[in-house]
């Protein structure tokens, strides 16, 4: 197992992260492994579950860092999966569909009022239950994937989403203030973001760990931006990989079904109903949306040039050498 230490309040940036990251949901931190993996402390509660389940050959992994286009991608691919059902699309929340394999990990509310649906649908158990073929996400470092998947002994489809880390990162922070109860300002959000302490957060430790396994057959990389200037390419690409055909007229379908205007008013991937059980049970007062408006370069609008130099020096230098772009 990953050595795992709790992160205190150590120095300033740790001091930060405990100030304006810790809500009744979510109460500390851990780094986990070599690259210092930040999570919530119950991730120690569920680290060997996670390690030692049990993967299916037909199993398809959609996996990327948080905002980084992640549950467009995971609706693309479960209707690529599940031969374009868009009936069982519409009937069913994304999240009901596309499991995320560490959800159970995140947040301490299974005895919480209103935690009966997160405790049905965030479990390691509905996942080993569901039908198969399964579409599960994962935010995790490559490393703490389960055994099975980093030793080959099961080699499920992945699909590895790729976003810049600027737009990535502006996203993340809208989402946390809905979601994990982010008190601090944006530019706090950027400096604890450029140093690796939100959650699943060194983000190029994360990225590139998975880049770092581009040898192995079973891994698709997609970027964010291929996906917004020719998304029917990339749906031909995904096909491809996933052991599908579809034609010119099913692909056009699918692209307007996938389109940023449908997702947004599709109340079956926009999480509008987990949001509104959250206000009602005062987890969050937010009136923001979880699809807010995935343009690729809408940081500049936010970033402070200072701000935008740090990134670009930062994404420089971890990228240096990799033969790796987002772009």
């Amino acid at each position: 197992m990953a050595c795992i230490t709790e992160i205190g309040n150590d120095n300033e940036i740790d001091k930060l992260l405990n100030r304006v990251f810790t809500s009744p949901i979510r109460t500390g931190y851990v780094e986990v492994g070599e690259d210092k993996f930040c999570l919530p402390v119950y991730y120690q509660k569920y680290e060997e579950s996670l390690k030692s389940f049990d993967i299916f050959e037909d199993d398809v992994f959609i996996c990327g860092h948080p905002k980084t286009g992640t549950t467009w991608c995971s609706e693309m691919i479960w209707l690529i999966v599940n031969n374009l059902n868009y009936e069982g699309a519409l009937s069913k929340e994304i999240y009901k569909r596309v499991s995320q394999l560490e959800l159970c990990s995140l947040f301490n509310i299974s005895e919480k009022p209103g935690a009966d649906n997160y405790n049905k649908y965030a479990g390691l158990q509905y996942i080993a239950e569901a039908a198969r073929p399964r579409c599960i996400k994962t935010h995790l470092h490559w490393s703490l994937l389960p055994d099975q998947i980093q030793n080959g002994t099961k080699k499920p489809k992945m699909v590895v989403v790729l976003r810049n880390s600027e737009d990535s990162c502006v996203s993340l922070y809208h989402h946390s203030q809905m979601v994990e109860k982010y008190t601090g300002t944006f530019e706090e959000f950027c400096t604890l973001f450029l140093a690796g302490r939100v959650c699943f957060g060194p983000f190029w430790k994360q990225v590139l760990s998975y880049w770092e396994q581009k040898y192995r057959p079973n891994l698709l990389f997609v970027k964010y931006k291929e996906m917004k200037e020719d998304l029917p390419a990339v749906i031909k690409k995904v096909s491809t990989f996933l052991g599908k055909t579809y034609t010119e007229e099913e692909i056009e379908k699918l692209s307007k079904h996938l389109s940023f205007e449908s997702m947004k008013k599709n109340p079956a991937v926009n999480h509008e109903e987990v949001f509104n059980k959250l206000k009602e049970v005062g987890y969050t007062t937010s009136d923001s949306c979880f699809i807010r408006s995935g343009k690729v370069g809408a940081f500049k609008l936010k970033m402070s040039p200072d701000m935008i130099k740090k990134f670009e020096a930062w994404t420089k230098e971890n990228l240096n050498g990799t033969g790796l772009s987002v772009e």
